[in-house]
Parts: C-alpha cells; sequence; structure tokens
C-alpha cells in the first residue's frame, strides 16, 4: 500500500534562531522592562517622599522666622515696658508735662547701653498729647512717623510691637508711661531685624533675609532685576549672588508664601519667599526669605536610583547566564529527539529509537524525558499499528454487521417508547412513524405513503395554518425548534392532547430537508388537570357546586339583575330530620340520601340555574330571571319530588323533606351575605312551621325573625353558663399505629331547661356571631382541666383536644386563663391539644400564628380542624407551628367508594408527613375506611367506628 511521505518545506539556515536564544532575547528584554520600571517607580516613590518632607520642612521654617520675629518684638516689647516703669520718668513727666529737658538728661545715660548692649536704633520719649519730648538714633536710622501707633499705645493704656519696612527693615514696641494712675506718655523703641536673620540661621541651619522696595539711592546689596534690596541675609557672600540670579519672582499672595528651586554654584537651594505683615507699608510689603540648601538631598535620591538600577541590571545578567547553562544541557536532548521523530514518518523505527537516547541516570523526571520515552513508545506503537492494518481491514466487515445491529436496536426502540416519532418533509409528508403513533393514529405502515402530517392534527381551521407556518420556519432555518399543543384525532373517534416538539434535521447539501417531530400525550394530566379544576368548585360528595363557587355565581347574578333589572330568586333548603339519619344508619347512609337529593333536586331545576352545596345538609338553588309565582312552584315541585324518595336507611313511614327559605332580589342593592342571610332566616321560618314547605322572605319580617332568635338563643346560652348547663362529651380517637385509643376529643354540649341535650348545631353560631363563643371555650377549658385533674388524681393520664373559635384566638386574655386553671398542675398541658379550624385560622393568619405560637410555649399542642376543605390548606400546613391536621370527613365519608377521595387523602396524608405533622382522619364509620386510612400512613382515626361521643373516659 503506498504512503505518502511528508517532505518539510526547505529552509534558509539564516533564518533560523536556536530556541535557546529566543528564550535568552525575550527574557532579557522583560527583565530590562521590569527592572527600568521598577526603577522608574522607585525614583517616582523617593520624589514624592522629597516632596511630602519638603513641604512639611518649609512649613517649620515658616513658623521658625515668623516665631523668632514676634519673639524679638515681644522682648523689645518687654524692655519698653521696663523704662516706662522708671520712677524718675514718671516723676518728671507727671511735674512737667510740656518739656522734655528733664527727659532728655534722664535717659542720656541709658541710650549708650541700650545701644551696645540691647542693640537698639531708636529710642523716642512722648508727651500724652502725642507729641515728643526726646528722641535718640543712631546714625543710619532715619526718620519715621509713628504718630499712629503711639496714639494707640496712650489711647489704650497697653504696650504693643509691630514691623516698619521702608529703606531698612525696624522692629519698634512701644509702651504706656504710667503715672498717679492715668497716662503720663509712651516710650518707643526701634531695633533691626538683624537678631531674627542671625539666630534663625542658628536655630534652624537654614539662611534668612529680609526685602524690601529699591530705593532711589543705589545699594551695594539691590536686587535691580527684581526691583528689590537686601535689607539683611546670613550668609550674603553666598546667598546674595543666588539672589541676583533670579529675574522674577513666584506670586506671593497677602499673608502668604511661594517657593522654587534654584541651582547656583552646583548647588541645589529652596528659595522660600514670605509676606511681611506690613500693612501701613505700601503699595510693596517686604518679603522674608528663606534660603535652605537641598543639594544633598537631591543627590541621594539619584544616588539610590542609579545604585538600585546597576543591582538589578546585574541580577538579571547573572539570572540569564545561570538560564543559559540550566537549559542547555535539555535543549540539546530535545534537538536530539526532534531530529529523530521524522524517522518515525519513514518507518524507520530502529534507527529513531538509536538515535533517543534517554538519561540512564535521574533524580527526577522532566518534560524531556517524557518527550523522550513518549517517542520511543510512539515508535513502537506505529510499528505495532503497521502491522495491524491489514487485520483491521478484516476488522472492518465485522463493524459494518455491528452497525446493522445497532440500527435495528434503534428502531426497535422507537417502536417501543411511548412517544409519537415522526419524520416528515418540509411540505408535510410524512417519512416514518413508530409504532405508539401508528398506534394511536390508528394508520397502519402501508398507509403511510401520501399522507400529511396535517392530517393528525388539525385537518382545518387556523391552528393547521399556524403550525404550517411553523415547519416552514424550521425548513428555512429561521428557527431549530419549535414546541406547539394539537389535537391527534384517531381512527377510532378518540382524541389525543399532544405537545409537539419539531426540530430540523441537519442532513447533506443539496438533500430535501427533513423535520423531527416528537409528541407527547398529556390526555391523562389534562384530565387530571380538569378535574382538580371541577374540585376546586364543587362539592366532592355531591357533585354540586361548592359554597364558594354558589357564591360567586351568586354575586353574579345580583350584578346582572341590578343592570337588566330581571328578577332573580335563591331558594335555600334544609333537609328535614337528617340527623337523625346520621345517628341511627351512620354517615354513609348520609351521604348516599345527600347524593339522591342532589339528583332528585337538579331534575327539577332549569338548566340555567345553579345547584350547590352550601353546609351539610343545606343546599341552594340559584334561578335566573324568576319571578316569585316560578320560584314558589319549583320549591313545591322540590318537595314533591322528594317525598316519592324511598330510601333503605330510612323507615317505612319516614318521608325526605326540606324546608325551603325562599328570596326574590332584583335591582334592589343587596350583597351575597344579605342574600344568604335572609334565605336563611326564611328557610327557619319554613321550618318552624313543621317543615316540608317553602316561606317567602319579605323586608321587615326576616329582621325581626332572626333578632327574635338570636335573643332566644343568646339568651339560652347565658343561662346555660350561668347555671352551668354546658357539659362535655368525649369522643375516643385511634392511635392507628398502637392500635388503641391515644386521646379524646372535647365535645361540648348543652342541657336544655328539661334536661335534654342541644347539639352546637342549633346555638353555636349565635354563639360565634354575639360573641359568646369566648365564655364558651372557656367553660369547656375549664370542665376540661378538672376532668384532667381528677384523672390525674387517680393516676390515670389522658390527652385531650379542645376545640376553639376563630373569636378565641383574638382574646388577648385566655392565654392567662390557660395558666389559672392550670396552675396547679402545669405538666397536664403537654396533654392538651387545641384545635381550630382552616377557616378560623384563615380569617386572621398572622393572629393565629401569634396565638400558636404563645399557645405552643406553654407546652400544649396544637391541630389544623377541616384541613383539606380549601386548596390551599398545603400553605397553611407550612407557616402555621401546628402539630396534627384532622383531614375534613367530607373526603372520608366516601372513601372506599371514591377513588377521588383515596388520591386526595393519600396526598394530604403525604404532605402532612412531609411536614412533619400527625394526621387524624375523622367521620371514620367502618372497619375497611379504617384499613384503607392505616394504608396511608394516617396516624389517628376518630368516628363512631371507633367509638361515640360519651360523658364518661374509658
Amino acid at each position: 500500500m503506498a504512503v505518502d511521505r511528508y517532505r518539510p518545506p526547505a529552509r534558509s539556515g539564516l533564518r533560523f534562531l536556536s530556541l535557546k536564544w529566543k528564550v535568552l532575547l525575550m527574557l532579557g528584554g522583560v527583565l530590562l522592562s521590569v527592572n527600568g520600571a521598577l526603577s522608574w517607580l522607585h525614583f517616582q516613590d523617593l520624589t514624592s517622599r522629597f516632596e511630602l518632607q519638603r513641604a512639611a520642612t518649609r512649613e517649620r521654617l515658616m513658623a521658625q522666622a515668623f516665631a523668632l520675629r514676634s519673639e524679638f518684638g515681644l522682648r523689645l516689647q518687654a524692655l519698653a515696658g521696663m523704662l516706662a516703669a522708671l520712677d524718675d520718668l514718671r516723676s518728671d513727666l507727671s511735674q512737667n508735662q510740656a518739656g522734655g529737658l528733664l527727659v532728655m538728661q534722664h535717659f542720656d545715660s541709658y541710650w549708650s547701653a541700650l545701644q551696645l548692649d540691647f542693640g537698639i536704633d531708636s529710642l523716642q520719649v512722648y508727651a500724652r498729647n502725642g507729641q515728643p519730648l526726646a528722641d535718640w538714633r543712631n546714625h543710619s536710622f532715619t526718620e519715621v512717623d509713628l504718630d499712629a501707633h503711639v496714639r494707640t499705645v496712650i489711647a489704650h493704656e497697653r504696650a504693643m510691637h509691630w514691623t516698619r519696612c521702608g529703606s531698612l527693615c525696624t522692629q519698634f514696641a512701644a509702651a504706656p508711661i504710667l503715672a498717679q494712675g492715668r497716662v503720663a506718655g509712651a516710650v518707643v523703641l526701634g531695633s533691626s531685624l538683624a537678631d531674627v536673620v542671625v539666630s534663625f540661621n542658628r536655630l534652624s541651619g537654614a539662611d534668612l533675609g529680609v526685602l524690601t522696595r529699591m530705593s532711589q539711592a543705589s545699594n551695594k546689596n539691590s536686587l535691580s532685576r527684581l526691583s528689590l534690596q537686601v535689607v539683611g541675609l546670613s550668609r550674603a557672600e553666598r546667598n546674595l549672588p543666588l539672589l541676583e540670579q533670579l529675574a522674577t519672582l513666584p506670586a506671593v499672595p497677602a499673608g502668604g508664601s511661594a517657593w522654587r528651586l534654584v541651582a547656583h554654584d552646583g548647588s541645589q537651594f529652596e528659595v522660600s519667599f514670605l509676606s511681611l505683615d506690613a500693612p501701613d507699608v505700601a503699595p510693596s510689603p517686604a518679603l522674608l526669605v528663606i534660603i535652605d540648601d537641598v543639594t544633598e538631598a537631591l543627590a541621594n535620591i539619584r544616588k539610590s536610583v542609579w545604585n538600585r538600577l546597576q543591582g538589578e541590571l546585574l541580577a538579571s545578567v547573572l539570572a540569564l547566564l545561570l538560564l543559559a547553562l540550566l537549559v542547555n544541557a535539555p535543549l540539546q536532548r530535545m534537538t536530539r529527539a526532534v531530529r529523530a521523530i521524522p524517522l518515525l514518518g519513514r518507518s524507520a523505527f530502529a534507527e529513531a529509537r538509536a538515535r533517543i537516547v534517554p538519561r540512564g541516570r535521574r533524580f527526577v523526571d522532566d518534560e524531556i524525558d517524557s518527550l523522550d520515552e513518549a517517542a520511543i513508545a510512539l515508535s513502537y506503537r506505529l510499528e505495532t499499528l503497521e502491522r495491524e492494518v491489514e487485520a483491521h481491514s478484516a476488522d472492518m466487515q465485522g463493524m459494518l454487521q455491528r452497525i446493522s445491529i445497532e440500527r435495528d436496536f434503534s428502531r426497535s426502540l422507537l417502536d417501543t417508547a411511548q412517544v409519537i416519532i415522526l419524520t416528515q418533509h418540509a411540505d408535510g409528508r410524512i417519512v416514518t412513524l413508530n409504532r405508539y403513533g401508528r398506534m394511536l393514529s390508528g394508520w397502519q405502515e402501508d398507509d403511510l405513503p401520501g399522507k400529511r402530517f396535517f392530517e393528525l392534527v388539525c385537518p382545518e381551521g387556523s391552528a393547521g395554518t399556524v403550525i404550517h407556518q411553523a415547519l416552514q420556519r424550521i425548513a428555512a432555518g429561521d428557527r431549530q425548534h419549535v414546541q406547539l399543543e394539537s389535537i391527534l384525532a384517531g381512527t377510532n373517534g378518540r382524541s389525543y392532547e399532544i405537545t409537539w416538539n419539531h426540530s430540523r434535521l441537519s442532513g447533506r447539501p443539496g438533500e430535501p430537508v427533513m423535520i423531527l417531530s416528537v409528541g407527547i400525550d398529556h390526555t391523562e394530566r389534562k384530565r387530571a388537570e380538569l378535574h382538580v379544576s371541577y374540585l376546586a368548585e364543587h362539592d366532592p360528595l355531591t357533585g354540586l357546586a361548592n359554597r364558594q363557587h354558589f357564591q360567586r355565581e351568586l354575586d353574579q347574578a345580583l350584578v346582572n339583575a341590578r343592570l337588566t333589572g330581571l328578577d332573580g330568586a335563591l331558594l335555600y333548603l334544609d333537609l328535614d330530620g337528617f340527623k337523625y339519619v346520621n345517628d341511627l344508619s351512620g354517615h354513609q347512609a348520609g351521604d348516599s340520601l345527600l347524593r339522591i337529593v342532589a339528583t332528585e333536586v337538579s331534575q327539577v331545576a332549569r338548566p340555567s340555574d345553579l345547584l350547590g352545596r352550601l353546609g351539610g345538609d343545606e343546599l341552594g338553588v340559584l334561578l335566573h330571571e324568576c319571578d316569585r309565582e316560578v320560584a314558589i312552584e319549583i320549591a313545591e315541585e322540590i318537595n314533591r319530588r322528594l317525598a316519592e324518595i324511598r330510601f333503605a336507611g330510612l323507615g317505612a313511614k319516614h318521608r325526605v323533606s326540606a324546608s325551603i327559605g325562599i328570596v326574590v332580589f332584583s335591582g334592589a342593592r343587596m350583597d351575597v351575605k344579605q342574600l344568604l342571610a335572609n334565605a336563611d332566616i326564611a328557610m327557619y321560618q319554613a321550618k318552624s312551621k313543621g317543615g316540608a314547605g317553602w316561606h317567602l322572605y319579605s323586608e321587615g319580617e326576616g329582621v325581626q325573625e332572626k333578632m327574635q332568635s338570636r335573643l332566644y338563643w343568646e339568651e339560652e346560652i347565658n343561662r346555660a353558663l350561668s347555671e352551668n348547663r354546658l357539659i362535655v362529651h368525649y369522643q375516643p380517637i385511634l392511635d392507628m399505629h398502637a392500635r388503641q385509643v391515644s386521646h379524646y376529643e372535647a365535645l361540648v354540649r348543652m342541657l336544655g331547661p328539661d334536661g335534654s341535650p342541644i347539639l352546637p348545631g342549633a346555638f353555636m353560631e349565635v354563639a360565634e356571631n354575639s360573641g359568646l363563643i369566648r365564655e364558651i371555650d372557656r367553660q369547656v377549658i375549664r370542665l376540661v382541666g378538672q376532668r384532667m385533674q381528677a384523672l390525674s388524681a387517680s393516676g390515670r393520664h389522658f390527652k385531650f383536644s379542645i376545640n376553639l373559635s376563630g373569636l378565641s384566638i383574638n382574646d388577648t386574655r385566655l392565654l392567662a386563663f390557660i395558666r389559672d386553671e392550670f396552675a396547679h398542675s402545669p405538666p397536664l398541658l403537654g396533654n392538651v391539644v387545641f384545635e381550630i379550624t382552616e377557616t378560623a385560622a384563615v380569617s386572621d393568619f398572622p393572629a393565629a400564628r401569634s396565638f400558636i405560637h404563645a399557645v405552643r410555649e406553654l407546652g400544649c399542642a396544637f391541630s389544623l380542624d377541616d384541613f383539606g376543605v380549601g386548596f390551599s390548606s398545603f400553605n397553611y400546613i407550612k407557616q402555621l407551628p401546628i402539630d396534627y391536621v384532622k383531614i375534613d370527613g367530607s373526603f372520608v365519608r366516601t372513601l372506599v367508594d371514591s377513588p377521588d377521595d383515596q388520591v386526595f387523602v393519600r396526598a394530604l396524608a403525604e404532605v402532612a408527613r412531609g411536614f412533619g405533622k400527625k394526621t387524624v382522619a375523622e367521620f371514620v364509620e367502618d372497619e375497611r375506611t379504617l384499613n384503607m386510612l392505616r394504608t396511608f400512613g394516617v396516624d389517628y382515626a376518630q368516628g363512631y367506628h371507633i367509638g361515640k361521643p360519651q360523658l364518661s373516659v374509658h
């Protein structure tokens, strides 16, 4: 077999540069750049530090200069004060203020000493009126007008000092002469600033000078280029030429300073100019000049930078030399390996291995050792591959056979997948369709030629156009993936809700575009969603609209009545004697009867009417566009149909009937709550007539009847509370796992005047509306607490569940009442479980959560009653800190015969268990229900099958 040999292009030797030199040159350039950058940064850092140091030094020198001048003025002021305090001087001025002869004679003896010992250039004595009495000055001191300052000293009777600059700069000080308690005159001393200049140099090491405006007469110390003259300067032999070379001065603000660097005689000096505060000398005040030698500091900076740069360059050279020594031998080894690699291309494997000589002894391996070993291993591998080429040719046939098997496997996988998988052309012509798709569509494989995708989904209408446009966009490459939903119509008449995922299949250029369509059947899920939506608006027992949905429709009917002016009617049905059916035959019989009644009433109602279950045995019928006559006819027809019911759970003489309250509404302003209340009043009016009848509500009578009924029951409840006619029955609750009674639920009863028990349904609504329910809850807590203490005294301990109303959880005094009732035996609180209904908790959710937290801190547990009635119950489990949830009995009564209730109860139990809550199922009426609840993981069961409410606890 011919093999093409790779021949590298010829290259000129002049263009070749060793890798070693490339690395050294590149690294050298990098090191030079880095060292240069580091040196520059070092120079910048030193310069910045120098500038900060010089700024601090300038501030210090300025402060020292002004401090020396101020100190000199204070000393001169003190000397003037001493002269003014001489007794002879005060005596002369007090005896003869107008004559200066005595004063002249008096100070002549002091003038020489003042000149020689204190450097005083002038001495003046002034009378009280400001007229000069005597004057002494040296030959260089010129006449100066001091009247203003002298008058200030005499007027304010205090000493002062100031600076006056003209051709010379003189420091003056004046002190008042006091005689016999008043000012008799003033003494003024003047001295040049030469001492300040000399003292500054001695104190700070820098030089100080005083500059004034140049006078008319020429001066050897004049700075003609600056129009200034030097009246005092330390080290003048060096500093005067330095100042003479200045052509301009920096701008010096009033009371401020300015500076510049000046080079002179091979040195660097920092010259600072300070404005001397002599406001009476105009227009140009005098300047103080501070000259500081910074030559050494700048030289140190340059020396430090140069030394650093030399060290870095030397280190770089040494590093490059060391690197060259280190890489020389490895690069030679790598060169041998590189030169041997072309031999592998010519199949000279033995020669290549001979040229590659791995190191025999090595402490650690490096990349070149790996390269040598890889090259040798590659030579052996290539040599082996050449011998195996023909063997591979024989294997190709076997590989093609395996590919065929994999293709058959993929086809089998497509046929067994429970999704529709088809391929189609851009125009919708189906190419392939898997077995599941053929099963749903009813097509056979022979039917596929000529079939189009649009025949499967939406054969006509706008939906087909949308699908066609989406497929065209995929075919054109505008979209890679599109998801659509459609209905698949099978040949068997069934339809399926399918979610399609369309994507483009990549093919070879020139071949027609293919589209892969994968369909997922969501029919069952959609049906489940519809069922859940149905349960949200319908009663699971009867299939009628639940109370919430019925109230919404009733509210809309009221709005429509106000808009159209057409009458509507509400029928409120309550089955007569229904509780006896539950008591005699059990709740399952009662549920069966409710379903029969719902069926009969729905057959009487018109198609436009709405029938709903409003309570346990209470039904409502919403009659649209109905007057009072039609409403009465429908009510009578309902009772007639109910009377024909023959139910096995009833006695032979018992007939099913209902008390029906009728309310006709039209455009009058009335809300749903008021309408239901009026219907409820009318229903009770019908029931008070003996049942099996109807009563039409009219304005006026309902309110009075309701008030009379409420007043009666309020009075009856109050009497029962005062006469202790409230009793508690205890219904056992079974622990499903231990198979024994774990605790009891306390159920309140009222004893009538004749001693017969009255169930809570008769008085509980009035108690809640009037607020008396709080007292009832307290009475129940008190009775249960007494029972628990009595049992504890006899050595028996049980857990009791106590129901609380929604009003009680807002009672701020209830917690204190609970503590007081169990004050003698606080540990008993751990055996108390308080229950509130889901409706009570939701009505004031923050208050309920706060109350539950407070009760749990007492040691009690908490249970959520009627759990599952609302579809937001799962959120309440998460938000409320409860311990038990009681599954509503409407889901338990028909549990054995209702798959929907089984799914729902199982889900409720799993959700509660997931949140760490215990579950209690109420209304357990038989063994089958109990066993099914046990398999669902429900923790506790309660109902007539477990035990009926009793006065005693076993």
